[in-house]
């Protein structure tokens, strides 16, 4: 896809110091039906109270304890490629100490466990036309960690670069056949070396004795030269 068809538009949500604890990204909305068989536009998500205060929670906890933040976003991205929409989101941590939820969630982020992510919204407007129930206007309130999204793309990116990104849904969809041919003779090249390495060691070694070393390079390189 060329330069040309992708638009980047950047939000910053909070300045933050360099000692600030870790942070975290994962792309939090796309314009792809849910698991409720709606799609929610991010084009249309109004966005002006969350970079002011919006929060970071766990499992869209509103009320009581469970409701103080366990991070606050510092940046959103709205990302187009061609069709496609999404919008990235970075945030950072709360510190560990300030809940026992808070701790739970970071940890668990942090070990892999939890890895996917969900918007909190006011829809506002619907599309009366679409294929599927399209919010088209929404008031985005804030975005949660949690464990099963409506919206199984809202995904963790575990600081990985947009490339890096479409590799791995690159090697996805081959579906297990992951090397190209030069990287296959790469890696074959690696084996009928090691191999070599073998030959050469078990005729050099005699019971419980170590090859000289002499003896050990020279069995190798021999072994290697016949190889060529």
């Amino acid at each position: 896809m060329d330069n040309a068809s992708i638009k980047r538009i950047m939000f910053t949500c909070q300045k933050t110091e360099p000692s600030m604890p870790g942070r975290a990204a994962a792309i939090i909305t796309t314009n792809t039906v849910d698991r409720q068989g709606e799609i929610v536009d991010p084009d249309g998500l109004d966005l002006t109270n969350f970079m002011r205060i919006g929060a970071v929670l766990y499992g869209h906890q509103y009320d009581g304890i469970e409701s103080i933040p366990v991070g606050r976003p510092y940046s959103l991205e709205l990302i187009h490629e061609g069709d496609a929409k999404k919008i990235k989101a970075e945030w950072e941590w709360q510190e560990d100490d300030v809940t026992p939820l808070i701790t739970a969630a970071h940890k668990s982020w942090d070990r892999g466990f939890l890895r996917t992510v969900s918007i909190g919204f006011i829809p506002k407007e619907w599309a009366q036309d679409a294929e599927h129930p399209t919010c088209t206007k929404a008031e985005l309130l804030e975005f949660s960690i949690c464990a099963v999204p409506a919206n199984p793309q809202a995904m963790r990116l575990n600081g990985l670069t947009d490339d890096e990104v479409k590799a791995m849904e690159s090697v996805i969809a081959k579906e297990g056949r992951v090397l190209s041919k030069s990287n296959r003779d790469l890696v074959q090249s690696c084996v009928d070396s090691l191999n070599a390495l073998l030959e050469a060691s078990d005729t050099s070694v005699s019971g419980d004795t170590q090859p000289k070393a002499e003896s050990w390079l020279e069995a190798l390189f021999k072994q290697l030269v016949s190889k060529t």
